[in-house]
Protein backbone atom coordinates (compact mmCIF):
# COMPACT_ATOMS: atom_id res chain seq x y z
CA UNK A 1 0.00 0.00 0.00
CA UNK A 2 2.71 2.60 0.87
CA UNK A 3 4.44 1.77 -2.07
CA UNK A 4 1.61 2.12 -4.58
CA UNK A 5 1.75 5.29 -2.94
CA UNK A 6 4.97 6.68 -3.03
CA UNK A 7 4.46 10.03 -5.18
CA UNK A 8 1.62 10.96 -2.51
CA UNK A 9 3.66 10.09 0.45
CA UNK A 10 6.16 12.39 -0.69
CA UNK A 11 4.23 15.33 -1.53
CA UNK A 12 2.42 15.31 1.19
CA UNK A 13 5.58 14.78 3.00
CA UNK A 14 7.10 17.79 1.41
CA UNK A 15 4.14 19.90 3.29
CA UNK A 16 5.49 18.65 6.66
CA UNK A 17 9.05 19.02 6.43
CA UNK A 18 9.45 15.21 5.74
CA UNK A 19 11.68 13.78 2.88
CA UNK A 20 13.67 11.06 2.11
CA UNK A 21 11.32 8.08 2.62
CA UNK A 22 12.14 4.63 3.09
CA UNK A 23 9.86 1.21 4.17
CA UNK A 24 10.96 0.20 7.11
CA UNK A 25 11.41 -3.61 8.04
CA UNK A 26 7.90 -3.11 10.09
CA UNK A 27 4.63 -3.33 8.18
CA UNK A 28 3.04 0.04 8.05
CA UNK A 29 6.11 2.23 9.31
CA UNK A 30 7.69 4.66 7.21
CA UNK A 31 11.61 6.04 7.80
CA UNK A 32 12.10 9.84 6.92
CA UNK A 33 14.59 12.56 7.25
CA UNK A 34 12.88 15.58 9.55
CA UNK A 35 14.12 18.95 8.01
CA UNK A 36 16.01 20.75 11.48
CA UNK A 37 13.57 23.71 11.17
CA UNK A 38 10.62 21.09 11.96
CA UNK A 39 9.20 19.18 15.27
CA UNK A 40 7.92 15.92 16.07
CA UNK A 41 4.40 17.65 15.80
CA UNK A 42 5.35 17.37 11.68
CA UNK A 43 5.65 14.15 12.25
CA UNK A 44 2.60 13.34 13.91
CA UNK A 45 0.74 15.78 11.85
CA UNK A 46 1.78 14.05 8.47
CA UNK A 47 0.92 10.41 10.27
CA UNK A 48 -2.32 11.63 10.68
CA UNK A 49 -3.16 13.28 7.70
CA UNK A 50 -1.18 10.37 5.43
CA UNK A 51 -3.58 7.40 7.90
CA UNK A 52 -6.64 9.61 6.75
CA UNK A 53 -5.56 9.69 2.79
CA UNK A 54 -4.91 6.06 2.90
CA UNK A 55 -7.45 4.50 5.33
CA UNK A 56 -4.80 2.66 7.27
CA UNK A 57 -2.59 3.24 10.22
CA UNK A 58 1.28 4.50 9.39
CA UNK A 59 3.84 5.00 11.60
CA UNK A 60 6.50 7.71 10.45
CA UNK A 61 10.24 6.87 12.13
CA UNK A 62 12.57 10.04 11.96
CA UNK A 63 16.09 9.30 11.37
CA UNK A 64 18.14 10.62 14.32
CA UNK A 65 21.19 10.28 16.66
CA UNK A 66 19.75 7.46 18.68
CA UNK A 67 17.12 6.41 16.63
CA UNK A 68 17.88 2.70 15.25
CA UNK A 69 15.31 1.28 12.61
CA UNK A 70 15.87 -1.37 10.12
CA UNK A 71 15.07 0.42 6.52
CA UNK A 72 13.96 -2.01 4.21
CA UNK A 73 13.76 -0.16 0.57
CA UNK A 74 14.34 3.42 -0.35
CA UNK A 75 10.26 4.40 -1.26
CA UNK A 76 11.06 6.12 -4.60
CA UNK A 77 8.89 9.37 -5.58
CA UNK A 78 8.00 7.69 -9.01
CA UNK A 79 6.18 10.80 -10.76
CA UNK A 80 8.15 11.76 -14.05
CA UNK A 81 8.97 7.90 -14.23
CA UNK A 82 9.04 6.21 -17.94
Amino acid sequence: MLRANAATIHQLGRRHGLHCFALSAEPGELVATLDPDRSYFDVTSFETDLSSMLGALVEVVPRGPGVEVEEAEPLSDLRGAA
